[in-house]
């Protein structure tokens, strides 16, 4: 198993990066590129995040499939259920930031900070206040349009992850 993953910040238009994962520097590619080289697990290709909240609910190889849990306002649980290391988070479409949508990964949470990698946002990397994270999250009329949980022995040492922020 791998155990770092770079996050591609374009800083002009001309530099580009290769990859067999999807659209370069796209939200979805950090993603698709993320659970199949550190945990050898992908998904099937979508158009964008919001196509990604609402059709994807496994990841999967040629030998193993690994149900997703997808959950969207209101979240009934505590912030503990749903922000964990491997969690998705998407955001909804809203012009002109996202008009695909946006989604990231949570790659460490606890009662404090959520730590989350995005490509195609500044910052790559965001850490958020867990609370009131969750609390945006649970809100009515909420930016954020829901999360996927994978399970626990997929999101194993996904903690332990190094990323590397590359500036093209």
């Amino acid at each position: 198993m791998n155990n770092s993953i770079n996050i591609y910040f374009k800083k002009d238009g001309k530099k580009k990066y290769k990859t067999e994962y999807g659209l370069p520097f796209q939200c979805v590619e950090l993603i698709r590129r993320f659970f199949s080289t550190i945990k050898n697990v992908s998904f099937p290709s979508v158009v964008d995040a919001v196509e990604f909240f609402h059709n994807i609910d496994k990841l999967s190889n040629s030998k193993i499939e690994y149900k997703l849990k997808t959950f969207s306002y209101p979240y009934v649980h505590n912030y503990e259920y749903y922000l964990k290391p491997g969690s998705i988070l998407f955001w909804k479409y809203k012009k002109p930031d996202f008009i695909y949508g946006h989604v990231a990964l949570v790659l460490h949470s606890n009662n404090k900070t959520t730590t989350i990698i995005q490509q195609n946002l500044n910052p790559p990397v965001k850490i958020y206040d867990t609370k009131t994270l969750f609390e945006k999250m649970n809100m009515p009329k909420s930016k954020f349009l829901g999360i996927k949980t994978i399970p626990k022995k997929l999101s194993k040492n996904i903690e332990l992850v190094i990323y590397n922020v590359i500036r093209l």
